[in-house]
């Protein structure tokens, strides 16, 4: 949005391609209603999808099931106690890997197995909750055993295998592609004809400022795996959100349209570009001093800046490798002013020991 306003303001010279390489007509979108074709006990992918799928495999096409979610379920639960395994260093749930039958943590790298004794009774039974790329992986090859499928993300494309697994794909010996977000970066997969969006719902919802621009990046980058070769080619999105206006936005061939919009929601609430952000998150090991001096910091900055301190709030993942993280957020003026009088009074600022600041101007992610 922010390189947007600049190219608005001329501030930026920008370039367009008009056209896709060799005049390919970009893919048409279609939405599966999940609350007419209702999703079976313990699937993902409804009888409507099926068909299509199925459809698209008789006409030769390739089919790629989209997820980003890595591992196999984002949380596992026991149904006899209620305990969920998270991470012992990060506030958030372990992901399941049911390939390499570990629960990992995708941010500081803890893993565990699947083994735990219950506080009820004995041994915890299990619950895997919510769809991954192994899960949906598994779905795929229940629905079309015949097909040969792929998993397509960074657990399972590493460096020695990657090139002959692309091999297959580009000469068509794959059927049917089961990816997360690496997929969408630039790769050429002539028959790839049908992609099929498992969890747009899962993806539209979030905290973060910048989520829906970041859906438009992705979205658009995704569609463009399709129909390369000049074949007509469909992106469907699976949805329980009747409101489809968000990805009629995010698949509209002129991203201005979605652009424009946002720009003006983001003037109407002040937030950036047309105000600065600048995010203060002060983390260590030991959680009452990093709350006591997050206190501290605001109310001695807060008498010589000219902007608006929000917070102190837990920031989103409240401890990440074993650090509290406690977070601060600077609003004011479109100017190096709030920046200049922020540099000089935090270097004035007397931390706790084992307490560390950092500053994070006109934030990117607010995770």
């Amino acid at each position: 949005i922010e390189t947007y306003a600049n190219i608005k303001n001329n501030k930026y010279s920008f370039s367009r391609l008009i056209n896709r390489y060799k005049e390919a007509n970009l893919p048409s979108h279609e939405i599966i209603d999940l609350k007419k074709n209702k999703l079976s006990k313990q699937n993902w992918i409804s009888s409507k999808t099926f068909d299509i799928a199925k459809q698209n495999l008789k006409l030769g096409n390739q089919i790629l099931f989209f997820i980003n979610r890595r591992g196999f379920a984002p949380y596992v639960l026991c149904k006899k106690c209620l305990n969920v395994f998270s991470c012992p260093n990060c506030s958030i749930n372990l992901v399941y890997h049911k390939n390499k039958k570990q629960l990992l943590c995708h941010y500081c790298g803890y893993s565990s197995n699947l083994h735990r004794k219950c506080k009820k009774d004995d041994i915890c039974d299990f619950v895997f909750s919510g769809p991954g790329v192994e899960k949906i992986a598994e779905e795929v090859k229940n629905l079309f055993p015949n097909q040969k499928t792929i998993i397509f993300s960074s657990d399972t494309m590493n460096k020695s295998s990657s090139k002959s697994k692309l091999e297959k794909i580009i000469n068509g010996e794959i059927n049917i592609l089961v990816g997360t977000q690496l997929i969408s970066k630039g790769f050429h997969f002539p028959n790839l004809n049908c992609i099929i969006v498992v969890d747009i719902d899962l993806t539209s919802q979030g905290h973060d400022l910048r989520g829906t621009e970041k859906n438009l990046q992705l979205y658009h980058q995704l569609a463009g795996r399709a129909g390369r070769t000049g074949k007509s080619a469909t992106v469907y999105f699976q949805t329980y959100n009747l409101n489809t206006n968000m990805i009629s936005d995010i698949t509209n061939s002129n991203p201005d349209i979605f652009l424009e919009k946002e720009l003006e929601l983001r003037r109407s609430n002040n937030l950036p570009p047309f105000q600065r952000f600048i995010s203060l998150i002060v983390t260590g090991t030991d959680e009452k001093k990093v709350e006591k001096d997050s206190i501290k910091l605001k109310n001695f900055i807060e008498k010589f800046i000219d902007g608006k301190v929000l917070g102190p709030v837990n920031a989103p993942i409240f401890r990440l490798k074993r650090k509290f993280r406690v977070r601060l957020l600077v609003r004011g003026k479109k100017s190096l002013k709030v920046q200049n009088s922020l540099a000089k009074i935090i270097s004035k600022f007397k931390f706790s020991s084992g307490i560390k600041l950092t500053v994070d101007v006109d934030p990117i992610n607010f995770n």
